[in-house]
């Protein structure tokens, strides 16, 4: 694609400064229903968004078509959101970074992968599954890939591109006894499916469902709790989102007036590191800003917010290179969050615990925390703990609190890492005590 004529053509209008943004992928996705295929799609999507400084303000505009009169349609859009823009401050566009630390993080392995192996895969998952004892039913299993290409050029002589791909695997099974039904599923990603645990993961599908057969409710309650890292990744998901400055300098983040502060057990470190290499780094954010690694709590010490380029210059210091889309503004986002892990196993973790509850699955986050002040109730499974020991499944409970109490309260963290789909990383954690409704 001719950007040079896209400037040109900005410029001609009126524009002082532009900046485009090309977003291309290649996707594939294959669903296995009882041994047969069931859902079978390949598709290719694409979007450009395109900004500019028209009259001292910043417009922006995007299109999902790139064709001949593409660039004109952008370039109208952009005067015309420029135009009702309301902000009193001089808007202009990052000149780039003095370094950008790129890598290359294309799986060669993952694109010459066959779909005839793709497809063997989940014919194994299935069948493995199925062979488990107690499994009644295996609902579906799924497999995704993807292969993106994206660009960054501005008429400031900011030039970056990345290459990346992925897949995702995701398979959901019944399990019966005695007439009692249990679901479970896994998922897992990465960027080679040979490296994928089969049987691992087939037992953890399983295992999510069989291991809650007999399910009760505990005495309500407040217990020593225990926290598996998937569900620790949703919780810290909503942690980190509060550390944007644009949500703390609109006083609509728990963690406002915090930084520099220990706000945490110093047993928590959170760091973000976007260039980490694996399949959600990233060398550059929707600004052409050069993303850096950086420690977000420190033993317990919120170190930093994150900062797109205006809220940075708010506050009078330098953009993390945390700049993100967000409909058609620049707002605040982050990936390859990582929670430093312990020593510990899982088993030694919870060896002290006499009587406690050892959450693994939760649901209705999304109406049940208020991501303005941390605090949270929400549906839970789980187990008792006893005598150190995981004992009976738990159903029908609630798991309450907030998220500055229970990072204050983290009183250790295992081995056990998990990296989620949603680029989180962290471990199980054990919890000084958590409100727990039950019966």
């Amino acid at each position: 694609m001719n950007f040079q004529k896209f400037f040109d053509l900005a410029k001609a209008k009126g524009l002082s400064e532009s900046q485009i943004q090309i977003s291309k992928s290649n996707n594939l996705s294959i669903g296995l229903f009882h041994k047969e295929i069931d859902s079978y799609k390949v598709s290719s999507s694409q979007s450009v968004i395109a900004c500019g400084i028209y009259n001292g303000k910043f417009g922006s505009c995007r299109s999902e078509k790139i064709g001949s009169d593409t660039f004109e349609y952008l370039i109208e859009g952009i005067i015309s959101s420029a135009s009702i823009n309301e902000k009193s401050e001089k808007a202009e566009l990052f000149a780039g970074s003095e370094k950008y630390h790129k890598k290359n993080v294309y799986s060669v392995a993952l694109a010459n992968t066959p779909v005839e192996k793709k497809i063997a895969l989940l014919h194994e998952i299935e069948d493995g599954i199925a062979a488990e004892p107690g499994i009644n039913e295996v609902e579906g299993v799924h497999y995704s890939d993807s292969e993106s290409v994206s660009e960054f050029h501005n008429s400031r002589g900011v030039n970056l591109k990345q290459k990346g791909n992925y897949f995702v695997v995701y398979a959901s099974v019944m399990a019966e006894k005695g007439g009692e039904k249990k679901t479970g599923f896994d998922i897992a990603s990465g960027d080679d499916i040979s490296k994928l645990d089969v049987k691992a993961f087939v037992k953890r599908a399983a295992t999510r469902a069989t291991s809650k057969f007999g399910g009760v409710q505990c005495t309500s309650g407040s217990y020593p709790t225990v926290i598996s890292n998937d569900v620790f990744s949703d919780l810290i998901e909503y942690y980190v989102s509060a550390a944007s400055a644009e949500d703390v300098q609109k006083k609509s983040s728990f963690l406002g007036g915090k930084l520099h502060q220990k706000i945490a057990s110093s047993k928590v470190s959170i760091a973000e590191k976007p260039l980490t290499k694996n399949i959600f780094f990233s060398y550059f954010d929707d600004e052409g800003v050069a993303a850096q690694n950086k420690d977000i709590l420190k033993r317990g010490v919120l170190e930093t917010y994150l900062y797109n380029r205006e809220a940075a210059k708010k506050d009078g210091v330098e953009s993390t290179g945390n700049g993100q889309w967000e409909g058609d503004k620049i707002g605040i986002g982050y990936s390859n969050i990582f929670v430093k892990k312990g020593k510990q196993s899982f088993d030694e973790m919870i060896s002290p615990i006499k009587e406690g509850v050892y959450i693994t699955e939760i649901a209705g986050l999304g109406t049940g925390m208020n991501a303005n002040s941390g605090n949270f109730s929400c549906q839970a499974e789980g187990f008792m703990i006893r005598d150190g020991k995981i004992a009976e499944p738990l159903s029908l409970i609630t798991l309450s609190g907030s998220l500055l109490k229970m990072m204050k309260d983290v009183k250790a963290l295992d081995s056990n890492e998990l990296t989620t789909v949603s680029s989180i990383t962290c471990p199980d954690v054990y919890i000084k005590a958590m409100s727990i409704g039950g019966k």
